[in-house]
């Protein structure tokens, strides 16, 4: 059993948000699941679940193991192992959020990112073969989207190849670390440092401070800032320096330090177009890529302070309105499936949550790449 501990929030007000995520995730299990299967459906589509999604969940079933000493690790296992067997062949992950109706679902390499830790955290805390099965197919899949235009560029979905998308990079980069972790594979660990010093070098290019969305390939700006992207890279971009060279370790988290300051200057003024350029990413409130941005960096009084305080406001909305405190505002383009849902931001919440508290608790538990050739 790994060693728990926070000191971002108590024992007693974490339950307080775990056990109603908990019972909320069973209320949406498929009804005509076997009793070794695990499907969640979101109500807002009558789909199941996006694997990135319900990996998220099954790392928070992992968490709450860890909590109560039950046996939610093996609702995490096969949460995982269904998730695993709906993987596109190809190793990716789909999305069927913000689609056009009719259209299949969009293979994107921010499915990929944002489960990663989810699949790593469920993989070292049950050692379920899926969940490691399940990363490293997905990195596999990365090496085939490098991008013809930068080697250290991935192409972030078929939507996306006429630019570079810089967040999606990053998330490409921590499922690569995160497998490379797990196999030792130097395929994942050159592709990931190529990534690093590719971003790294985009940082400030264009305006001090910050990145852009999204840049042409002869480095224009496509798509302006974004404050909430920018915490997307500062969050799934700290974990990586587990596995680089001190040098490149030391610049990149100097990198993401600063930028996490812009993050931190810009948030008490509100969305704007010189902030947050990409309108879709405008409900500051339940972009938990923020806060998890900061709990990168434990150490700043100022960051323990912000993380804390949003995970009381969660607890406390939860003893108010239930899971409904996360529902995200209301969001549908015409001709396209919805936006986002309850479903979706409760899981997100969830995978994040558990990496916020999980990272600190796996860190001298974890092996090493070497030790796992």
């Amino acid at each position: 059993m790994i060693d728990f501990h926070s000191t971002l929030i108590e024992p007693e007000s974490l339950k307080k948000i775990v056990g109603p995520l908990v019972g909320y995730f069973h209320s949406l299990r498929d009804p005509n699941n076997e009793p070794n299967s695990y499907t969640i459906i979101d109500p807002d589509t009558a789909l199941p679940a996006t694997c990135c999604t319900q990996v998220q969940v099954a790392a928070l079933f992992a968490l709450d193991h860890l909590l109560n000493d039950n046996d939610s690790d093996r609702v995490a296992q096969l949460l995982t192992e269904d998730a695993s067997l709906r993987q596109n062949p190809n190793g990716s992950f789909s999305s069927s959020y913000n689609q056009p109706l009719d259209a299949p679902d969009l293979q994107d390499i921010a499915e990929i990112g944002a489960s990663a830790n989810a699949l790593y955290y469920v993989h070292q805390i049950t050692n379920n073969l899926a969940a490691k099965k399940a990363l490293v197919a997905s990195a596999e899949y990365i090496l085939t989207q490098v991008s013809l235009e930068n080697p250290g560029a991935i192409y972030k979905s078929s939507q996306a190849r006429h630019v570079d998308v810089l967040n999606g990079d990053v998330y490409a980069a921590l499922a690569l670390s995160r497998a490379y972790e797990l196999t030792g594979d130097d395929r994942f660990l050159d592709q990931t440092r190529l990534v690093i010093n590719h971003v790294q070098s985009r940082f400030g290019a264009w305006k001090e401070g910050w990145w852009p969305y999204a840049e042409s390939w002869d480095g224009q700006v496509a798509v302006g800032a974004s404050l909430a992207y920018q915490a997307t890279i500062i969050a799934f971009g700290m974990p990586i320096c587990r596995t680089l060279e001190p040098g490149l370790r030391t610049e990149w988290s100097k990198v993401l330090s600063t930028a996490l300051k812009t993050v931190a200057g810009r948030l008490a003024h509100g969305p704007s177009d010189d902030s947050e350029a990409p309108s879709w990413s405008r409900d500051w409130a339940n972009v938990w890529e923020i806060p998890l941005a900061f709990a990168q960096f434990p150490y700043s009084p100022y960051s323990q302070n912000y993380v804390r305080q949003r995970l009381l406001a969660v607890e406390h909305g939860i003893e108010v309105t239930g899971i409904e405190t996360l529902r995200p505002k209301a969001l549908q383009n015409d001709g396209r499936t919805p936006v986002t849902s309850l479903y979706r931001k409760a899981a997100t919440f969830a995978g994040f949550l558990s990496d916020i508290l999980l990272n600190t608790s796996l860190k001298t538990s974890t092996p090493t790449a070497a030790a796992t050739r």
